[in-house]
């Protein structure tokens, strides 16, 4: 019977270890979710990161947005689209943000 109580004593100090890790990744998802929603993610994008982008897509849609974005917080963007008339319009539009 005494053999039993060295395993269970591991076996709660594991299952302890596994608690407090679950909860500190807990408050550390919490807490990066409240500074993005609170600060925001404008520090995120800029020519802290480089001075050039490469936007792949950026006739339409999404890659559109992100590179007028882009573009407008002041960055180099290198445009890459199928279509070489959508891109040229596209390319006119955003150099008048720069």
């Amino acid at each position: 019977m005494e053999s039993a109580l060295p395993a269970a004593g591991f076996l709660y100090w594991v299952g302890a270890g596994t608690v407090a890790y679950l909860a500190l990744r807990i408050s550390y998802s919490l807490f990066t979710a409240l500074r993005v929603w609170g600060m925001g993610n404008e520090a995120g994008v800029g020519p802290g990161l480089g001075e050039w982008a490469v936007v792949t897509g950026s006739t339409d849609g999404i890659g559109k947005s992100y590179a007028e974005e882009l573009a407008k917080h002041g960055m180099k963007v290198v445009l890459i689209s199928r279509s070489q008339d959508k891109l040229d319009q596209v390319s006119s539009e955003i150099s008048n943000y720069a």
